[in-house]
This record gives C-alpha cells, sequence and structure tokens, in this order.
C-alpha cells in the first residue's frame, strides 16, 4: 500500500512579508531609516504609534516604513506626514496595508504624493475594514 498522504498544514497566522526590497537591501536600509528616526526595528513593530512626521524620508525610506506596518500586528497609528515619500512611498504604504488590519490612523500629508499613489492607497482601502483615518492633504 502507498504511505497515506500528510495532513494539510495549517494555514500561516500572519500573511507573508510583501517584497518590499531584496533581504541584503532591506538590512541596510532599515539602519539607514534608524538613524533618521531614531530607536529600532523592534520598537517600531511593537508600538502602537510612530510618528516619524518631519524626518526627511523618501520614497525608499517608506519602503521600510511599509515594512514595519506589514510586520507589526498593533500598530494603530502612523503618522508619516511633512516628508518626501511621493507616490513611490504611498504606493509601498498601500501594500503593506494589505498586511495590517489594525492601523486605524494614517497621516500622509505633505508629501507630494501624485494621484498614482494616492489611488493606490485607494485601492488598498477597499479591502481594509479597520483603517478610520486617513489624512493626504497636501
Amino acid at each position: 500500500f502507498p504511505p497515506p498522504n500528510p495532513p494539510p498544514s495549517p494555514p500561516p497566522l500572519f500573511p507573508p512579508l510583501p517584497p518590499l526590497l531584496p533581504p541584503f537591501v532591506l538590512e541596510e536600509a532599515v539602519a539607514q531609516f534608524f538613524t533618521k528616526v531614531g530607536g529600532s526595528f523592534q520598537q517600531a513593530v511593537n508600538a502602537e504609534t510612530v510618528m516619524w512626521d518631519r524626518k526627511q524620508l523618501y520614497g525608499e525610506d517608506a519602503k521600510v516604513a511599509a515594512y514595519v506596518l506589514s510586520a507589526s500586528r498593533v500598530l494603530t497609528t502612523l503618522d508619516l506626514q511633512a516628508n518626501f515619500i511621493g507616490s513611490e512611498g504611498a504606493i509601498a504604504i498601500a501594500d503593506a496595508l494589505k498586511f495590517n488590519g489594525v492601523l486605524n490612523t494614517l497621516h500622509l500629508s505633505s508629501n507630494g504624493i501624485k494621484n498614482e499613489g494616492a489611488i493606490a492607497i485607494a485601492e488598498a482601502l477597499k479591502g481594509n475594514g479597520v483603517l478610520k483615518f486617513l489624512v493626504l492633504a497636501g
């Protein structure tokens, strides 16, 4: 007789993180990012509120912020206002919103986000019933 089929694997507790950056690039990007904003990846992932406004962050930095957002299970407020993340950063944040089920407040105003970035955020919100406050002005 053939061996019995193994039982199916249980589904993962959390979805896999989005491949925002290759691992070797991500490590360097994370180090540079936390030099700008202070703290550490572990502190950010375990924080309920992260205030990274006015930190001179750009699109590549927003990919690290998005990585934190997608990895966190407790982050409810993310403030990235008055940076320079542009549409590139907004798209990264939009991708991360698909993996985060707890964020309810997102500040992205004054970041030079163009139509494609705003559209990406809007599309991400179609499947997100948790985010209650979104600021995109400016």
